[in-house]
């Protein structure tokens, strides 16, 4: 019984489902076209809606366009309309001035006809005059007509020179204040000082033992050096310090290179001393070629000859009215340049004639001045005629032929004689140190001498083979009557003649 209820429910299962398969097939197509239905009402409503959207969007584009051209199309008219209201008031703006110009045209021959009508009338009456005159003063047309030309030619050269007077003592103080503007523009550009000169040198001494050491047995050590370099060696209660003095700046140079030398190496006696100032006098020339290169690094010259560097050198060791010549050559060279520069010339070619405008006082210029033998050693060296020319005319001794000549020499005179620049006391002590040794010096047998102290005492250094040690005594009041002859002395001066034999030899260990 059961089974037959399991078997029952089994197939009226199956029953259902074949039925429900049955339904299924028969209701598919009626669903498969109502869901196509469906879906091709949604695609065709979204199509719908997208179509919309763009001719939308499109529409409001068109929209904008139009609204732009729309607006670009009334700035255009507008701005037609600016223009063409511009012409039209042109337009009028000619009509009304060519109808002036017609009525002044009308109104120019009107006066043109009563102009001529007048000038007839004035010639005919001066035609009555004329002749009326002629009648009178007896003279006729042409002779009066030369008369009056005469006249008026004599007034109108009175009147001519008068301006030309006039026009050149305008363009004379036009000229003389440019170039005090110059002037004082490039002095003010230069602005520098001059410092005195130092006529002493100072030596610092690591230890005060060392003086004694310089002064030596009996001052031999002093001596020695006094003889062998011209310089004072002053030796006194100053701590840590010997000071050397002279007017000559060579030779207070060496000998304080020749004192740092003895101090360093320790061995202090006369013929060291002697040899250690011979080698120091020739080391110097390595020290005047720096002070040359020097000179014209400051100056900005660049390219000179080697000779030419050397000389600048030498400058630093001379002087002119007190002022150092080598400093003084920078100083022109910068003013020149600056003035140049002022007046439109060539900076660099006024530095270079200005820096070399004095190497020749560093020349022997026995024939001729310092100028002129510049200039001649400037020309074998390479030099410009420009260059050449400035250094032989800025004294005056030669014709200038270029504006760097005039200029280089008014550069110089500036920097020499401004205030505070020069001191010419300096200049006269040196002259007359000079003098003092070339009077000592013509006498036969003498080596060296020095003068010392201010000019108050002259040291005399004399052969031995030729001057005996009687005639040192007739020697020096030969030169001291000679210095009371020819050299005016404010204070006395005293003659020292050092005769010195000496002999060395060397000791060799066999």
């Amino acid at each position: 019984m059961a089974r037959m209820d399991w078997s029952s429910f089994l197939l009226g299962a199956v029953t259902c489902l074949l039925a429900v398969l049955a339904l299924y097939q028969w209701r598919l197509p009626s669903l498969r076209r109502q869901i196509l239905d469906e879906a091709r009402e949604d695609l065709e409503r979204n199509a719908k809606v997208a179509a919309k959207e763009q001719l939308l969007h499109e529409r409001e584009r068109l929209e904008e366009t139009y609204a732009a051209t729309r607006k670009e199309l009334k700035e255009l008219e507008d701005r037609c309309r600016l223009r063409e209201d511009a012409l039209d008031r042109r337009v009028e703006s000619f009509e009304d001035r060519e109808r002036e110009l017609a009525s002044k045209e009308a109104a120019l021959k009107v006066a043109r006809a009563g102009l001529e009508t007048r000038e007839a009338e004035v010639e005919r009456t001066r035609q009555r005059q004329l002749r009326e005159l002629e009648r009178i003063s007896g003279m006729r047309r042409e002779e009066a007509e030369h008369l009056l030309l005469d006249r008026m030619e004599q007034s109108f050269q009175r009147e001519a020179a008068e301006v030309l007077a006039r026009a050149e003592e305008e363009l004379q103080a036009d000229l003389e204040r440019r170039a005090r503007d110059a002037l004082l523009t490039s002095m003010q550009r230069l602005a520098t000082a001059r410092p005195g000169e130092a006529l002493v040198s100072v030596v610092p001494l690591a230890d005060d033992e060392l003086k004694g050491l310089l002064v030596g047995r009996e001052g031999r050590n002093a001596r020695a050096f006094e003889a062998a370099t011209g310089v004072d060696l002053l030796l006194d209660d100053t701590p840590g310090l010997v000071v050397l003095s002279a007017f000559e700046p060579v030779r207070r140079e060496v000998a304080r290179r020749a004192l740092l030398r003895l101090l360093e190496d320790g061995r202090i006696d006369p013929a060291r001393i002697g040899s250690v100032v011979e080698e120091t006098r020739q080391d110097m020339e390595e020290v005047v070629d720096q002070l040359g290169a020097e000179a014209a690094e400051e100056a900005s010259v660049a390219g000179l000859h080697p000779r030419l560097v050397a000389l600048l050198g030498r400058l630093e060791f001379r002087t002119s009215e007190g002022v150092n010549v080598r400093r003084h050559a920078v100083e022109t060279a910068r003013l020149a340049a600056a003035l140049a520069d002022e007046l439109g010339l060539d900076a660099e070619l006024a530095r270079r004639a200005g820096l070399l405008h004095n190497v020749g006082k560093a020349i022997d210029h026995s024939a001729g001045g310092h100028a002129a033998a510049g200039a001649e050693f400037a020309a074998r060296c390479g030099e410009g005629p420009e260059v050449v020319n400035a250094i032989a005319a800025h004294h005056g001794d030669a014709q200038p032929t270029s504006p760097y000549a005039p200029l280089v020499a008014l550069a110089a005179t500036l920097c020499a004689r401004r205030p505070g620049a020069s001191d010419p006391r300096a200049e006269h002590a040196v002259r007359r140190r000079e003098e003092l040794e070339a009077i000592a010096c013509r006498h036969p047998g003498v080596q060296r001498c020095y003068a010392l102290q201010a000019g108050r005492e002259l040291r005399v250094v004399v052969d031995p083979a030729r001057v005996s040690e009687k005639n040192t005594a007739r020697l020096a009041r030969d030169i001291a009557r000679a210095i009371a002859e020819e050299v005016p002395a404010p204070a006395p001066v005293r003659v020292s003649v050092l005769r010195e034999q000496r002999v060395e030899e060397l000791a060799e260990a066999d």
